[in-house]
């Protein structure tokens, strides 16, 4: 072959391995986290702990989309909770490795379409509308509705009854249009029992410079799902949820502000730890985030739930109050303490300081 037939090989390679670079996108992230303090449930003992994920869970992902022409664009997310501490995996409800979410979708000007385990409009509307996000530990909201983290409680109730991803889901998200999108989750319940059922939501949300706006309608039935030795079912309880959101940024501080009503079906009532036969249960919450020097966030939070029971009602109150620095866009510390208080049981707290680092 000749020097210039060679140049031309060469080159030709070179624009085929660009396309296709340029067409197809694979990328390795995650979030680690890990804190010391002092941990004590509702009605237990205190502990002092190095634990993962107060904060935020942390979790490695692996994901890719491929542009398809168009405006069309092919999707995937694979991730799984860790715990750094020790290095284990952390399974979710189903007790499956890829814990955190497992879809794969399509996306272009219509929308976008993903199949699989994916965030519910709940979760998502949960952790966007109060300053702690998506902490199990120090977030009210969080704490209300899943009951997860390291101050979980046996003497509680996780309200959601299901994971903050449904696996087994089809999930259509629309464009934005003038500030106004929306979501759609359906979960079969891929059972022939008639005492299972289907899973739906629907979420709406506006947003406009400093307002954001959001509600979410659920509407949860029974369903196994999968069957594991950490799970006897996924979905075990059928439930009614609607969910109202807002937040507004001033500039010197931003305000967040939920309200969720559960409603439990009257042939499945909600019976978890010291809460027996639960109908129905509200969940407010209501925060702040205040800038206090270009890396430091001043956060404060209080939230409570109340559980209409057979007998005497109960109610959960929790106070969160933290201060997060950042070191870096990827890097930061922080500290926080939260104080729990459920009706009849002596009250439960956390106290740490935790560093994270996003990849």
């Amino acid at each position: 072959m000749s020097a210039n037939k060679k140049l031309v090989a060469v080159a030709a390679l070179t624009l085929v391995s660009g396309l296709a670079h340029a067409q197809s996108q694979l990328k390795v992230y995650g979030y680690l986290e890990t804190a010391v303090g002092s941990f004590k449930p509702v009605g237990e003992q205190s502990v002092t702990k190095v634990q993962s994920g107060d904060m935020m869970t942390s979790f490695l992902g692996f994901a890719g989309t491929e542009d398809l022409g168009g405006g069309l664009k092919a999707e995937f997310a694979l991730e799984t909770f860790i715990g750094v501490d020790n290095g284990a995996n952390i399974q979710n409800q189903a007790g499956q490795y890829w814990s955190r979410t497992s879809w794969v979708g399509l996306s272009g000007s219509l929308g976008k379409i993903a199949l699989g385990q994916y965030d519910t409009p709940l979760f998502t509307a949960g952790l966007s509308y109060n300053p702690f996000g998506s902490s199990m530990t120090y977030s009210p909201t969080m704490r209300h509705f899943y009951n997860l983290g390291s101050t979980a409680s046996s003497k509680l109730t996780n309200l959601s009854q299901t994971d903050t991803g449904w696996i087994n889901s089809i999930t259509y998200e629309t464009p934005t249009y003038a500030g106004f999108s929306g979501t759609v989750q359906f979960s079969p319940k891929e059972s022939a029992k008639s005492t299972d059922s289907n899973s739906y939501s629907v979420g709406a949300a506006y947003n406009n410079g400093p307002l954001s706006l959001m509600a979410v309608y659920v509407d949860a039935g029974v369903s196994p799902k999968v069957s594991t030795l950490a799970a006897a079912s996924a979905y075990p309880t059928e439930f009614r949820a609607a969910n109202f959101n807002a937040s507004y940024d001033f500039g010197v501080l931003k305000a967040f502000g939920q309200y969720t009503r559960f409603k439990y079906y009257d042939t499945a009532p909600l019976s978890v730890g010291s809460l027996t036969a639960v109908t129905k249960a509200n969940v407010w919450q209501v925060g702040v985030s205040v800038p206090v020097t270009a890396s430091g966030t001043v956060l404060a939070s209080y939230g409570a739930a109340k559980y209409k029971q057979v007998g005497d009602d109960a109610s959960d109150k929790i106070l969160s109050l933290g201060y997060d620095h950042a070191l870096s866009k990827r890097t930061g510390l922080y500290a926080a303490f939260t104080t729990e208080k459920l009706t009849d049981f002596k009250g439960g707290r956390a106290l740490a300081v935790g560093v994270k680092h996003s990849f």
